[in-house]
């Protein structure tokens, strides 16, 4: 086993803790010693199969909390695809990386056929669960379908090199598809010596980690930040909590009846949880470390998870999926509460933060400029797609910094005289919601393909929707323009093509839309009249630029 492999850290604790619990889903209790025998036996199946990439089909089930244990035991690329994905979307992510091996989970079964049926391959399909084998007829069946020479194998189309970019496979730990701007999810392929930065780090950050904790698991397996979840969980010798999909967005008596002792969630679960008047002073009394990634982490809402959780220590932490998972820290006080927004603090051992300009000189403190990211938990780039690879990783030497490469993050920030990074938002369209990126010029795409009709165009425009005083977007409004819009058609193609997070939850149909002085689409006056909508509810026909035809 590579040493900079994050599995051996893994592979550790099952030799110190063997009979620790490791894991806890569906109301079992699994060992180290057990985990580790079941994530072999996984292995075992996908060395039996030729090919680098092995692609994952589940959630909060024993075999998806193994797969990613069992690919890098077995030397393969992991690639989760999310079972609240439309069919579409997982078919194209396939369609792309080739994987000779499909696990999948007894909840991810029912997929199976339909999503088969799109491919010009037939990759294997393997499962530990013995009640698998009652739909793995209908899989193959779906499989046998698809005409491939005997000889070929599923990657046989790829280049020798499965990604297409300058790294060898083997070096390859995961892929996780974002959302890009062209309507196409881009690949983040991150590799095995990242990880292991990231893990390491974390450790040395946070001493408090060790055998004795419990800690959360919100996050789905498409989302970098369940990487955390595991690794960090099992490279010290505790339990990890697959918290059920029932208690996801009131967690409350779930962490307390467990006493977890470690949180890590996006900010936009304690908005939810102070909605409903669940961050009472003392609420989470069991909690010792408390970590918020994936958004911006407003002041006053930190300030009420400080008194719900009065004995953890509560730190806000930032880093994109290229950057693997976080790479930046600040520890949330009190006096944060006073704050519009909660720092992102300052770069991980092994990595480095710069603020610059759009020369990519460094700008002056406190000036606002692109934060650029660079360090050891950089990612190898985009998975066959070195035109994005080159134009987001650039060569870069910098004054009085080290790293030779560069992550360009589209995000605004500026740098106070401590060396602290302040988030003041993106450079470009993109959010995010609930933690999930989302490019808006994605959305877009999509949208305007499922209004165009036989002869005709359709115009749109995506903005996020901001409730009133809030900063955090709570879902998505569209504009479109088009000769014969059906809502109901329309959004049923949405929710076919993308995640649930990415369909428009409102949609408004205007005769035109509105241009700034520059002949371009006049977002901000989108936005604000979006926000007027939602401050006064009692004028639903309220129009923009134009008489409109509303459907909301």
């Amino acid at each position: 086993m590579d040493a900079h492999n994050a599995v051996g850290l893994f592979l550790d604790s099952v030799e110190r803790f063997p009979d620790r619990p490791a894991l806890w889903v569906d109301g079992r209790v699994w060992s180290y010693a057990e985990l580790h025998a079941q994530a072999e036996r996984l292995a075992d199946r996908l060395r039996a199969h030729a090919g680098p990439v092995c692609a994952t089909l589940g959630d909060r089930s024993l075999i998806a909390y193994c797969a990613p244990l069992a690919c890098m035991l077995a030397g393969r690329i992991h690639v989760p695809l999310g079972v609240s994905f439309p069919e579409e979307r997982m078919a194209g992510i396939l369609r792309r990386t080739r994987p000779s091996v499909l696990i999948c989970d007894l909840g991810g079964s029912a997929m199976l056929p339909g999503l088969l049926a799109k491919l010009d391959f037939a990759p294997a399909v393997v499962s530990l669960d013995p009640e698998f084998d009652a739909i793995a007829p209908r899989a193959d069946a779906a499989a046998a379908d698809i005409e491939t020479p005997v000889d070929a194998s599923p990657d046989a189309k790829l280049d020798a090199s499965a990604s297409g970019l300058e790294v060898e496979d083997r070096d390859i730990a995961y892929v996780l598809f974002t959302s890009g701007s062209t309507g196409v999810p881009k690949g983040v392929a991150v590799g095995h010596r990242a990880l292991r930065a990231y893990v390491d780090a974390v450790r040395a950050l946070y001493p408090e980690l060790d055998e004795h904790q419990r800690c959360s698991q919100f996050f789905e397996p498409t989302f970098d930040l369940s990487m955390h979840d595991m690794f960090v969980t099992w490279a010290v010798g505790a339990c990890l909590y697959g918290v059920p999909r029932s208690a996801l967005m009131m967690p409350t008596d779930f962490v307390n009846e467990h006493r977890l002792t470690v949180w890590f969630s996006v900010p936009s679960l304690l908005a939810a949880l102070n909605r409903f008047r669940q961050l009472r002073p003392g609420t989470f009394p069991s909690l010792r470390l408390s970590l918020f990634c994936g958004e911006a982490l407003p002041g006053p809402l930190a300030g009420a998870w400080l008194e719900a959780a009065p004995n953890a220590r509560c730190d806000n932490i930032y880093g994109p999926t290229e950057a693997t998972i976080a790479c930046t820290a600040h520890r949330v006080s009190q006096a944060d509460a006073a704050r519009k927004v909660v720092p992102i603090g300052t770069a991980f051992p092994a990595m480095e933060i710069a603020v610059v300009d759009a020369e990519g000189a460094p700008c002056a403190q406190g000036e606002t400029g692109e934060l650029w990211l660079g360090g050891a938990q950089l990612a190898f780039g985009y998975w066959r797609d070195r035109e994005q690879t080159a134009a987001r990783f650039v060569e870069r030497t910098l004054p009085g910094l080290r790293s030779p490469r560069w992550y360009r993050t589209g995000d605004l920030a500026a740098l106070e005289a401590d060396g602290t990074a302040l988030f003041l938002g993106r450079a470009d369209r993109q959010i995010k919601l609930r933690g999930y990126r989302i490019e808006l010029q994605d959305v877009e795409a999509h949208l305007r393909e499922v209004c165009a009709g036989p002869d005709s165009a359709a115009e749109v425009a995506v903005v996020p929707i901001v409730p009133p005083g809030g900063d955090a977007p709570a879902g998505l409004a569209a504009f479109v323009v088009c000769a014969h819009y059906d809502a109901r058609q329309a959004m049923a193609a949405m929710k076919a093509r993308l995640p649930h997070y990415m369909v428009p939850s409102e949609v408004h149909v205007l005769d035109k839309l509105p241009l700034n002085s520059n002949g371009k689409v006049d977002y901000p006056a989108l936005a604000a009249a979006q926000r007027a909508r939602a401050a006064a509810p009692e004028r639903p026909n309220r129009t923009i630029a134009a008489p409109a035809r509303e459907n909301g």
